[in-house]
């Protein structure tokens, strides 16, 4: 999928030029609804791309912000008007109740500082955003916040990506490492929430 996109935006020297960035905010759309879609990088090879002239940098940043912005308020909204049901749904009925609202507390006191955070955050961006569109929280300070994270993630990878030229792939690297480290950061803290909520229920029973 990495290549596929990779050799898509490599192209964008072929077509008019409007189309490659129009590619460059679709990929940082679809990352957000899609997390495997490898979005950072492929925002630091049109780094790359901007460094040897197929594409210019300020329109990559702006089209990569722009799409990264949107694509985090369509998940706010789908967690906004369609959380409840998911949590109503037979799939997630085992979650006790107490726990849900105690996360959806955390969320709330809490929710602003992660959301202009969500975009250093690989690997969570999507479940973020819709669990701050569950707990119902203001969309204009969320959007705002959303765009704040997206302008200074991107900028710092995009501008990474066109100073080191034909060593991008070095940044990706460190981004994968980075990705890693965070993701198995947040699965502890999940398991160690999960095993608190599991105690308390058993103390009860």
């Amino acid at each position: 999928m990495e290549q596929f996109f990779a050799e898509l935006l490599e192209r964008t020297s072929e077509v008019p030029v409007l189309w490659g960035y129009s590619l460059v905010f679709f990929i940082a759309w679809l990352e957000n609804i899609f997390p495997p879609i490898p979005g950072d990088v492929l925002i630091v090879f049109a780094g790359y791309l901007a460094a040897i002239g197929s594409m210019s940098l300020l329109p990559v940043i702006i089209f990569s912000i722009l799409g990264g912005t949107l694509g985090f308020m369509c998940m706010y909204y789908a967690g906004r008007y369609g959380g409840a049901r998911l949590l109503e749904s037979r799939a997630m009925r085992w979650l006790p109740n107490e726990s849900i609202s105690r996360v959806q507390d955390w969320i709330r006191s809490r929710g602003y500082i992660v959301v202009a955070a969500n975009r250093f955050l690989s690997g969570a961006r999507t479940v973020i955003a819709f669990t701050v569109g569950m707990t119902r929280m203001k969309p204009l300070p969320v959007g705002f916040l959303a765009f704040l994270s997206a302008t200074v993630w991107v900028t710092l990878i995009t501008v990474l990506g066109y100073i080191l030229g034909e060593e991008w792939e070095r940044l990706v690297t460190y981004l994968s490492r980075y990705g890693q480290l965070i993701s198995a950061i947040i699965l502890l803290f999940l398991g160690w929430q999960l095993y608190k909520a599991i105690r308390r229920f058993r103390k009860k029973v």
